[in-house]
């Protein structure tokens, strides 16, 4: 029995699309991993570039730009905050991404966004990039909300080789009613992954049935390390692989031809016209020659702008499904596409039926549902004022947006700080961030960082404080504090990353065989 239902069904209200008779719309959602604000043409266009993506400036100037859309600083909670419309220190994640041997999957209490997404009639498809976990079973992605997945289960793998730290990782599920099928992808090697997924895409599409919505998640491999594109991808006056803006202008046209031939495959079956796309970057810029987050202050895995403010625009070319505006600069957060795709595609009623949901966890979501205000256009004012970008008591640091203002607690150096220790029990209260190190900047006239306001506007400075510290009963026992998973895959002898109940200790009948192993149902 599904507890209060019509308490929660009144609570969330009746879906729209739009308020015209489109059908629910398909969502293909394009997750760029590590793109920082430099590595996009049309952010500061007045600020000369050595890149150009004319196809992603072409479609974010037809739809609407989120000037200031802010992310996670890292990239597994970036996606576990994009999945369940909670901030990373909910999820135990607010220090660092999950590792390989560990126990650290996403919480299976939490509702992930293709779960509920799939009890609204869509058809779900993950294709690229997970990194949620893979310890158990059911830490992967097909028994956790989405039909099929394809891709790698690590935070990164070789373009060609598939592999992370020597290891394979390279995976296909398919949830078929009661029954989840796997399989090992070993034959894919010295293919560019990049164009696998195209062709997973384009397959996918050609066979999808229009009749029934479509949810694709296109966790891109680009722009992530190791920093390379194959020969076809360079421009003719930039050959030199040598030469780090010929490497990453090379990744940045391999990603938008991936997009562009994906476009055309929806063309071709007849569903382009009632599709939304969304395009985001997961974090800012890893610190490299190859990428950039300028002239934002930072990178991935800090606090500042160029950790957490990334590019982030939707297109669709049909305007009743999204209204093109050009650009708007309230606030978006990475948590709010999941409270917005969810009351756009038709709310919490079907999953409710079906699943036991109580109407607290719809309470404490930290997504705003901004569906009116970016796909419709109804809505015409900012929803959002704060954000919580992050407190990490390991590193002792934490950041807090309200209005202007931002404020910055404690060492924001990339590397600075501790790291997280196994086993460790981190207690949590105000000893948990460093106090003493100050930053307060009025980001929308000084959204480059470099004046700061501490000593003049302490005011403001202990009233973003006390934001951040009503936020610490939220915070959850850190996953990165998990034991290592002993005898976890890959392993000298299979050298996959393969997950397996460690709880129960089943393991499949061929983790023993000392070569490829064979697919399996």
């Amino acid at each position: 029995m599904v507890p209060n239902i019509l308490s929660l069904i009144l609570f969330l209200g009746a879906p729209t699309v739009g308020g015209s008779d489109v059908g629910k719309p398909n969502i293909l959602f394009v997750l760029i991993d590590d793109m920082g604000y430099g590595d996009m043409g049309y952010t500061y266009p007045e600020i000369k570039k050595n890149i150009t993506t004319p196809l992603f400036d072409k479609l974010a100037s037809e739809g609407l730009i989120l000037d200031r859309y802010y992310s996670e600083a890292l990239c597994t909670p970036a996606r576990a905050s994009l999945h369940t419309g909670r901030n990373a220190i909910a999820l135990g994640i607010e220090d660092d991404l999950f590792d390989p041997h560990t126990k650290e999957c996403l919480d299976r209490d939490q509702i992930l966004l293709p779960e509920v997404l799939r009890a609204n009639g869509y058809a779900t498809h993950l294709v690229g990039k997970w990194h949620l976990g893979y310890a158990r079973w059911d830490c992967m992605p097909c028994t956790r909300g989405y039909d099929t997945a394809y891709g790698y289960t690590q935070g990164e793998i070789d373009y060609m080789s598939h592999k992370y730290e020597s290891y394979n990782d390279f995976y296909f599920c398919e949830e078929d009613g009661d029954e989840i099928k796997w399989s090992i992808l070993p034959n894919s090697t010295q293919k560019y992954s990049e164009n696998l997924y195209t062709r997973r895409i384009k397959d996918l599409v050609e066979d999808h049935n229009s009749s029934q919505p479509l949810f694709m998640m296109y966790s891109m491999q680009s722009v992530h390390k190791p920093f390379f594109a194959p020969d076809a991808y360079f421009n003719m006056d930039c050959l030199d692989k040598e030469n780090a803006s010929c490497v990453r202008q090379a990744m940045l046209n391999a990603a938008q031809d991936s997009v562009s031939e994906i476009m055309e495959s929806y063309k071709e079956a007849g569903i382009w016209n009632n599709t939304l796309m969304i395009v985001a970057s997961d974090n800012g810029a890893q610190v490299s020659r190859f990428a950039s987050s300028l002239p934002l202050r930072g990178w991935k895995n800090t606090l500042f702008e160029g950790g957490v403010r990334v590019p982030a625009f939707l297109y669709s070319p049909n305007p009743e499904i999204l209204v093109p505006r050009g650009s708007t600069s309230c606030y978006i957060h990475v948590t709010d596409w999941y409270s917005s795709l969810i009351r756009w595609t038709g709310g919490w009623e079907a999953f409710a039926r079906m699943s036991k949901v109580r109407k607290s966890q719809i309470d404490s979501l930290d997504s705003i549902d901004q569906s009116g205000f970016l796909f419709t256009g109804v809505e015409y004012n900012c929803l959002r004022d704060e954000i919580l970008l992050n407190i990490d008591p390991v590193k002792k640091k934490a950041a807090y947006i309200k209005g202007d203002y931002k404020a910055l607690f404690g060492v924001q150096a990339l590397r600075a700080g501790a790291s997280c220790e196994t086993n460790k029990r981190y207690t949590f209260g105000e000893h948990c961030v460093n106090w003493n190190v100050t930053r307060l900047y009025n980001i929308t006239d000084d959204p480059f960082e470099t004046n700061n306001l501490s000593e003049t506007h302490p005011d403001v400075l202990e009233e973003l404080k006390e934001k951040i510290l009503d936020h610490f009963d939220e915070l959850e026992p850190l996953q990165c504090t998990l034991p290592d998973l002993k005898g976890a895959f890959p392993t000298e002898v299979m050298h996959y990353y393969l997950p397996f109940d460690f709880e129960s200790g089943i393991i499949p009948d061929w983790a023993t065989y000392a070569h490829d192993p064979p697919s399996f149902h």
